[in-house]
């Protein structure tokens, strides 16, 4: 009784959480302090311990040990791969009380819940662009606004200047550049991917394979992107905005599209009549007059 009575004193004198050791505490305060003493020699992030600095070293090593055996999705950590994992079973700990969207963890729930109120508290501040979501804002500065000082860097191309948000990103666009990018070969109808897993993505069209569910009215997608879209139609969530007329939209392709009437932009021209168009689609349904 006495141990477990001292155990319960170990609390943060700021949110009154409650440890199990004192170590556990110090590195909890890190996170009010927002001190972040170990930083990676790469790229300069810094983390509130050793242990995250440990799993960000395999981002840049592509060490990823954990892998699910349903769809080949591989992560760093034991942890994340067991998250996903629920969602192949729509194992939902957390349920939105405003849509009925079920969430896998408290963090993906207070983020789905900022969609409702509106609620956009990451802050560029060079341009105001707001998003819900800090890694949305950090992917923008870094590709945006490299001149702002961050503990993560851009990447830069050296051949033509253009920047990236992810090393990633940068290793595909170089090696375009070179003429390196590896091409797969989809062994069905032999078209060539530039990654392995837009190959999976691809060989889905075959298969007819659909892993991704919506968990609101069971709809199923062969692409996370294509879900995500999806359940927009659900949330109301319409996070592209032009900045002319104010108009939104549920996806970035449709936004491009609306934009090229503000502009005259019409990129498809019609071989036959020479009639243009905003749209590959709606090029596509004009051919049909012509009987193409």
């Amino acid at each position: 009784m006495r141990s477990h009575d001292l155990a319960k004193e170990i609390k943060c004198s700021v949110c009154e959480k409650v440890f199990p050791t004192c170590k556990n505490l110090y590195n909890h305060m890190r996170i009010h302090t927002k001190e972040r003493p170990y930083m990676c020699e790469i790229c300069k992030k810094t983390f509130r311990s050793s242990y995250e600095l440990t799993g960000h070293r395999k981002i840049h090593t592509e060490e990823k040990n954990h892998v699910c055996d349903i769809c080949g999705y591989a992560t760093i950590y034991k942890a994340y791969l067991k998250i996903h994992q629920k969602r192949h079973i729509r194992e939902f700990r957390f349920k939105c009380d405003e849509c009925g969207k079920g969430c896998y963890t408290n963090c993906e729930l207070q983020a789905h819940k900022k969609i409702h109120t509106g609620e956009k508290p990451f802050k560029c501040d060079a341009c105001n662009k707001a998003y819900i979501h800090k890694h949305y804002l950090v992917a923008h500065q870094r590709s945006h606004h490299p001149e702002l000082n961050h503990d993560m860097q851009p990447f830069e191309c050296e051949t033509c200047g253009k920047v990236f948000a992810y090393k990633k990103s940068l290793t595909i666009h170089m090696n375009a550049h070179m003429g390196e990018n590896q091409l797969y070969l989809c062994d069905l109808c032999g078209k060539a991917m530039t990654s392995n897993a837009s190959l999976q993505i691809h060989r889905r069209t075959h298969t007819g394979e659909k892993p991704y569910v919506c968990d609101l009215c069971g709809k199923t997608f062969n692409k996370r992107s294509n879900l995500r879209i999806h359940q927009r139609t659900h949330t109301g969530e319409k996070p592209y905005v032009c900045e002319q007329c104010g108009k939104t939209f549920t996806q970035r392709s449709t936004l491009v599209i609306h934009k090229r009437y503000h502009t005259g932009q019409r990129p498809y021209k019609c071989h036959i009549c020479s009639k243009d168009f905003v749209s590959k689609t709606l090029l596509k349904t004009h051919q049909k007059s012509h009987g193409i």
